[in-house]
This record gives C-alpha cells, structure tokens and sequence, in this order.
C-alpha cells in the first residue's frame, strides 16, 4: 500500500494522473465537434525549429525568425504535440537533454548524462519519454516536473516508441550474451501507463519474442518502431551485434496483435529510410546492405497483408537515399549517381530531388542535379508542400515549394542552418532541422 501510494504521488508529481482525465474530456469533445462538422481542417502556419552556430531558433511563417537558446552545441530539436514545447540536446555528444517553452524562451534541464538520442515526445499529451541506461523516464512540461522511471518489471530495454494513442509504449529489451556465447531473445513489450488515480504502477504486456536469427544473424536489438495507417502493423528494424549492424539489418513487420512476424528485406539501421503512407498500408524503404550510401541502395514498396518487397524504383547507376511520401501514389526520393568508386568524398556527385510515380512507374526530376550542392531529406508538408535541405555539406539552406509549384518553383525558407549528421554518406538533417 506505501509503494502504491509512493508512485500516485510521483505520477501527481509529473502531472501524468490529471492530464489522463483531463485527456479522456478533451478528447471525448473533440469527437463530438469533429462528428458535427464536416469542414476541412484549416491550414496552420508553418513551423520549424532549427540549429544555427549551435543555438536553437524557431521560424514561424508570416513571423519571422526568433533565437531560443545561446550557442551550447544544441542537436535534435524535437516539437511536443501541442507545439508549445520543443525537447532537444545540449552539449558535446548530446549528453544533456533539455526542454524550452517556445513562446516565452524559458528552457529547463530535464536530465543530465542521456547519451541524447532516444526522447520522443507524447502524441497527444505534454510528456516526454526518454532513455537513460537502458531505463525508460517519463516527465511533464511544469516547472516542478520530476522525471519517474516507468521501466517496471520489463528489465533494461534497447530501444521504445509511444503507442499511437499515448497510454503507454512499445519496447525491445537488451539482449545479453550468455557464458555460452548465446544471447537472450529480444522482447517487444507494451508498458501500459496508469489510467487513473486507483493506478499507481506501469504494466507490463508481453507483445512478441523475436526469432533468435533473421537472415542468418543473430538478434540483439531493434530499431524504433512505426504503426502503419490503420494501425493494424509495425514496422521496425532488427539489428545483430554492432559491427554486423552497420553494413546490414533485417526490415520487419509485425502485426499489432504480435502474431505475424514478417522479414520484408535487408537494409541498413536507418530509421529515415522506412516510412509509412499516411494513407495506406504501405511501407516505403531504402533496400540494400553496405553502410555506405553512395552505392546499393534502392528504393521499394512493402504492400499489406503480404509485405513482399515490390520492384526496385531506382535506375540503373544510381542510388536513393532519404525520401517522403509526398500521396499514397508518389514519393520524393532523394537521389545520386553511385559513387563506390570514388573515393574522395569531395568529388562525389550531389543528390537532386525525383518524384517516383507507384502506379506506372513514372519518374520526374524536382531538381536538377549541381555540381556545387545538392539536395537533401525531402518532407512533405501538406497544405505547405515540400521541403528539403540544399547543402554544399558545409553550409545548408531550407528550401520550400508550394503545393503547386513542387517540381516549378522553390525559394529559400530558412538560410544558414548547421550542418546534419554524416554517417558514410547517410545525411540526416533531423538533428538540425525539424518541422511542427
């Protein structure tokens, strides 16, 4: 009864029981006034959070630009549900993971010493979740907010994701190597937050246990995890042991009951390089091994209920990278020549932007290819349109094209952002830049 006592009090501390009810309200309005209108949504003013001389800035269409942080290596802005609140990183490896109230500039440090790679933000509530040794933490948004461990019984975990409807997450234990050489399987878990003030522990649903082996490697982790349209699959990577896990991994699909678990294909462990349509049961994704993206890397489509890999979308000769599901019919695929051959990483061609057509096949280029700088992770923006990063990789701008100028006409939306992350050519400019 004291233990159960002790953590109603520290959900109370976060603020996790009262925003649950509150939740339950708002949400049950919402509903009820989505059910009576019939209009579309109106289109919201865009917003970006971006690093510049490692500071954190805002931008705000039709508002201009507006500092929020002094230059303290700040990466990885990432924006809460409401768009209030912006987590991020500070400080040499990402040690530091901070928060910031965007409209007054207040931030407040959320935890020391989270390596700052794993904290996503609530889907539809003010929380944060973050890792830290192999721990799962939550905290709120209020000032006196205090982090509380909501891992439970479910042991160290490897790596987790929000459920789509917030009440809890997903996660894959650490595997651990054995005195024989073996490892212990990989679990994917739900951890249920509580659902009301009688609640006062996390509980832990087993989902699935992982094969020990997929394509004759071993199993030690995954990636994060991705809920299709409907929500009836998830997508994930598994990963074997570190060095294997650089050149090559295993693309799955899970159904959400943990029944079905199917190997759609080998990739690398990129989480920008499998995404769902936000309209059907699609999976997009970046095949091939080779951590080095300069050469064997295609683009292709998983369809449900098989999840057999399509054709490849990628010509002869060239390589595909980042890209965004511009409809359920065209993606955007960031795309170059191979380049396996040369070595100098300056003299390897710069990517342009093509428009992949599923149905018949149809390619076109947004963008023209450069020898002076190239064109990153493109985002879809909805009623905004399209976006991407033009970088000369020492320097980088944002470019915007409106829904009906994609492909025609594009102008500078943000100029001088910091440089994103470089892993053998697998840019990654979320870590700078992110939209709301």
């Amino acid at each position: 009864m004291r233990n159960d006592r002790a953590r109603i009090q520290s959900w109370l501390r976060i603020g996790l029981l009262p925003m649950l009810l509150s939740a339950v309200v708002f949400f049950g309005g919402a509903l009820t006034v989505q059910a009576k209108s019939a209009e579309p949504a109106p289109k919201k003013p865009l917003m970006a959070a971006f690093v510049r001389g490692g500071a954190l800035w805002v931008k705000v269409d039709g508002s201009g630009e507006r500092r929020l942080t002094e230059a303290n290596q700040i990466h990885g802005p990432k924006w809460s549900s409401d768009g209030a609140r912006l987590a991020y990183t500070r400080g040499e490896n990402e040690q530091d993971l901070w928060m910031v109230h965007v409209a007054s500039g207040k931030s407040r440090l959320v935890a020391k010493g989270t390596d700052g790679r794993r904290y996503e933000w609530s889907p539809n509530r003010g929380l944060l979740a973050y890792e830290k040794n192999q721990r799962l933490y939550v905290v709120g948004t209020a000032d006196t907010s205090q982090p509380v461990e909501v891992t439970g019984t479910v042991g160290d975990i490897g790596q987790f994701a929000w459920l789509p409807d917030g009440d809890g997450f997903l996660v894959s234990t650490a595997a651990r190597l054995l005195p024989d050489g073996a490892w212990t399987p990989v679990r994917l878990v739900k951890i249920m937050l509580p659902s009301g003030p009688a609640a006062g522990v996390t509980r832990a649903k087993p989902l699935a246990v992982l094969p020990a082996k997929l394509n004759d490697q071993v199993v030690v982790g995954t990636s994060t995890f991705k809920w299709s349209a409907s929500g009836k699959w998830i997508a994930f990577v598994a990963t074997p042991t570190a060095s294997l896990s650089a050149d090559g991994d295993t693309l799955c699909v899970l159904s959400a009951d943990g029944k079905q678990l199917k190997s759609v294909n080998m990739m690398v462990n990129n989480e920008n390089w499998f995404e769902w349509s936000a309209e059907t049961d699609s999976l997009g994704f970046i095949s091939g091994i080779g951590r080095e993206a300069i050469s064997n890397k295609q683009l292709k489509v998983a369809v449900a209920p098989e999840f057999r890999p399509g054709p490849s979308y990628t010509p002869a000769g060239y390589t595909d990278q980042n890209f965004t599901w511009l409809t359920r019919t065209d993606i955007v695929v960031q795309r170059a020549k191979e380049s396996g051959n040369i070595s100098d990483p300056a003299k390897r061609p710069f990517p342009n932007l093509v428009n992949v057509k599923l149905g018949g096949g149809q390619q076109k280029r947004i963008t023209r290819s450069s020898t002076e700088a190239g064109d990153y992770q493109p985002v879809a923006l909805s009623a905004n349109g399209l976006a991407w990063v033009r970088s000369n990789k020492t320097t980088g701008d944002c470019l915007l094209a409106p829904p009906d100028k994609i492909g025609k006409k594009a102008s500078v939306w943000i100029k001088g952002i910091d440089i994103g992350d470089n892993f053998y050519e697998q840019w990654s400019w979320g870590s700078v830049l992110k939209f709301y």
